[in-house]
């Protein structure tokens, strides 16, 4: 399994629950400060191993926007259940700065906090990055395969994914047929993207799922409006942000909003309208035949 628990589970830990860092070891690749970390849970007295990425100043950089990450995580819920998700859990937290420093140096980028920001994601194991991310053949032949391919493309594309290297995906070594997408900052439009590989912002499988189709036509507007806040955190008495009642948004041209005390992270109102957008647009396709469904 390459979650130590329950999906659903670990998702309520990383939003809600408090958590302390017992270990940072880099994590190989990528150009941003990616580690692989110990966090201890105490209500649960209970260790889980998460990917923990520090925010840059601002709140976003040009390939570390944990925002979109965690949009991310927040659209596969629309059209897919907790063991279906492609996305590992996801959110933006932040760590007392005397912790944080004892394992790497890091200051608070919010004024009047003494906390460092970071994303805090599930670690996925025994899991390798695939030889090829779509093998028709095997698409047309096994079901698991065709199911979960087709639920990571649609999925690709909603978020406008424009980074296709193999090293952005992960599939079980078990070779069950499941994929993962872990890294989603290139997505949800911008002027940087992958201009070398095949992207998966376009329908590349011979087919979608019926099934998650159906429940992305039951998306609203307001849900699409909740993406613009998917993340609120207020700090507390010690000077650490906490995760509080979402407000509206701050400023929609902005999605990393930053006040003495305060952050707020969520889509753009113009990147929130891309994802409406390209849901009518598959929805035309898809009733108009051009794309099949099984």
């Amino acid at each position: 399994m390459p979650l130590a628990l329950p999906a659903a589970t670990e998702a309520k830990m990383l939003e809600r629950e408090r958590f302390e860092l017992r270990s940072l070891e880099p994590a190989s690749g990528g150009v941003t400060r990616v580690f692989r970390a110990l966090a201890h849970f105490p209500r649960r007295d209970v260790d889980l191993q998460i990917k923990w990425k520090l925010l840059p100043s601002g709140g976003d950089g040009w390939n570390n926007v944990a925002r979109k990450e965690v949009a991310a995580f927040a659209i596969q819920r629309w059209f897919l259940d907790a063991e279906d998700w492609i996305v590992p859990p996801t959110a933006i937290r932040c760590v007392p700065e005397e912790e944080h420093r004892e394992l790497f140096a890091a200051s608070p980028i919010v004024e009047d906090t003494r906390c460092v920001l970071g994303m805090a994601a599930a670690w996925l194991r025994d899991v390798e990055n695939p030889e090829v991310i779509l093998d028709e053949e095997r698409f047309a032949a096994e079901r698991s395969y065709a199911y979960h391919r087709a639920d990571m493309n649609l999925l690709a594309y909603l978020l406008d994914h424009r980074d296709g290297r193999t090293a952005n995906f992960l599939v079980p070594k078990s070779d069950d047929g499941r994929i993962f997408l872990i890294d989603n900052g290139i997505s949800f439009g911008g002027l940087v993207w992958n201009y070398f590989r095949p992207n998966w912002n376009v329908i590349r499988v011979p087919a979608l799922r019926r099934d998650a189709v159906d429940r992305l036509r039951r998306v609203t507007a307001g849900d699409v409006d909740a993406l613009l806040v998917l993340v609120q955190l207020e700090a507390d008495a010690q000077g650490v942000l906490q995760p509080a009642p979402r407000q509206a948004a701050w400023d929609d041209a902005d999605g990393a909003r930053l006040r003495p005390g305060q952050a707020q992270f969520g889509l753009t109102a113009k990147e929130a309208a891309g994802v409406a957008a390209r849901i009518q647009q598959l929805l035309g396709r898809i009733d108009s035949g051009e794309i099949e469904l099984f």
